[in-house]
């Protein structure tokens, strides 16, 4: 049975495998698969309803599995990466679906280098998960201490802001939309204690509200604010603050795209950028591959994620990757993506060049690009489709060198994306709106 997806285990949290026995399981082939010598696996979680019902009965899990389960409360998905380097903990789990509603709930796992896990160790851990299952073994119930230490966090938030580097914020108002998640406290301390004037918004989770119309979802929520307070900039986190999207003082939204390309051609004027890599994914918009051409700066794609996005800049030796959604990783600071840091690291940037946001993404110029989701019934491989793949064809040699079309399923959800891009908007439009119509129709024949 396969579990894992793009990102860790994800779904419905009142749905298998969200039931209580069945993360019972999880837990128990989590402790035998990563437990060391140090026993302790670290738990955190954001602000889901769903939450703290899941993570007791994993920590069940992991002390049948012989591991100590120690409990961080509500923090961003990279502090688990952090707090991990002091050698404390085996592995760290985090119980977040990221920017999905609040009904979902996932289960992401880091290793004790602060890594999430290769598909080969989450391979190792899903063969243990279905033979525990098969064996309809016995998870005995224990008491068990389930106080969250919210001390923890301090240390991750003083890592960030000792990031920042000299100088400080002094004097500038910034839009925080915290999603009401997981950093709907640290960020506003964070970037309060850098001297900003902060606005936040959404900090208030009641379980059910986290990514509900804010947050990296909804960038026009912190962008009118950015507008009304005329502020120096805005940031909007997702669920689990591993994502940023930002806003510039004129209100207008900049995606991981104008992020990637400004801060890849900053690092490398500092000589920060090593080997003068950057390494992105099949998502990146050709105005950024241009961009990096024209800045003689090589560009690595990816798959979708950011644990292959990390894969890469490991192999090929780079200290900046992230994709388009915003989810960026600075591998000289932190092995993980962190929407809390690369906000710090932006306004870093910002403040040693003295320009404004603006000014800073200004050398992209992006393609106008249309991504359309559909749910669709099956998922059936995009090369089995053959009159959507006969399509396709049609459409990538009309569009030739100023354009491209990308197919593929979402790796947590039941969606077919289709992404074009190309200098007619109208056209690529009309373009992913064909494709998706066909696929669909293929996908619904084959499964009748």
């Amino acid at each position: 049975m396969k579990l894992f997806g793009t990102d860790g285990i994800r779904g419905n949290s009142s749905e298998f495998p969200f039931d209580n026995y069945s993360l019972s399981v999880i837990g128990k082939a989590i402790a035998q698969t990563l437990k060391n010598s140090k026993n302790k696996i670290l738990i955190i979680r954001d602000t889901r309803q769903s939450g703290k019902r899941i993570q007791k009965y994993l920590a069940l899990g992991l002390l049948s599995g012989g591991a100590v389960p120690v409990f961080g409360g509500v923090m961003p998905t990279p502090a688990a990466s952090f707090l991990l380097r002091s050698g404390k903990y085996s592995a760290a789990i985090v119980i977040s679906a990221s920017h999905n509603p609040y009904i979902d709930n996932g289960i992401k796992i880091f290793n004790s280098k602060g890594s999430k896990l290769t598909d080969f160790t989450e391979a190792k851990i899903e063969k243990k998960i279905n033979k525990y299952f098969a064996e309809k073994i016995a998870i005995k119930t224990k008491n068990i201490n389930l106080h969250e230490d919210n001390t923890l966090i301090k240390a991750y938030e003083n890592f960030i802001v000792e990031s920042f580097g000299h100088g400080s914020l002094k004097g500038k108002t910034i839009i925080a939309d915290c999603a009401n998640g997981a950093a709907y406290k640290c960020a506003v301390g964070v970037l309060k204690k850098l001297g900003a004037k902060v606005v936040a918004l959404n900090v208030s989770p009641d379980g059910k509200n986290i990514n509900k119309c804010c947050g990296a979802l909804y960038p026009e929520i912190a962008a009118s604010a950015v507008k009304k307070y005329k502020a120096f900039c805005g940031f909007a986190f997702d669920g689990d603050a591993d994502r940023l999207i930002c806003i510039d003082e004129n209100a207008v939204v900049r995606d991981g795209d104008y992020f990637l390309s400004s801060m890849a051609k900053f690092l490398k004027s500092e000589n920060k950028l090593k080997n003068n890599v950057l390494v992105t994914t099949v998502m990146a918009n050709i105005g950024l591959l241009k961009a990096m051409s024209q800045a003689k700066i090589k560009t690595v794609v990816s798959k979708v994620g950011d644990r292959y996005v990390l894969e890469d800049m490991k192999k090929f030796k780079s200290s900046l990757g992230g994709e388009q959604s915003g989810h960026f990783i600075f591998s000289d600071l932190l092995g993980t993506g962190d929407g809390l840091l690369s906000a710090v690291q932006l306004l870093a940037a910002l403040a040693k060049e003295n320009k404004t946001l603006s000014q800073f993404v200004s050398g992209v110029q992006k393609f106008p690009q249309i991504l359309i989701n559909k749910k669709v019934a099956a998922k059936i491989p995009v090369e089995k489709l053959s009159k959507t793949g006969v399509l396709i064809k049609k459409y990538e040699k009309k569009l030739g060198s100023d354009g491209r079309i990308l197919v593929r399923y979402s790796g947590t959800e039941n969606l077919l994306r289709v992404m074009v891009e190309g200098k007619n908007k109208s056209e690529i439009k009309k373009i992913a709106q064909g494709i998706i119509e066909s696929a669909d129709a293929e996908i619904l024949g084959i499964v009748k």
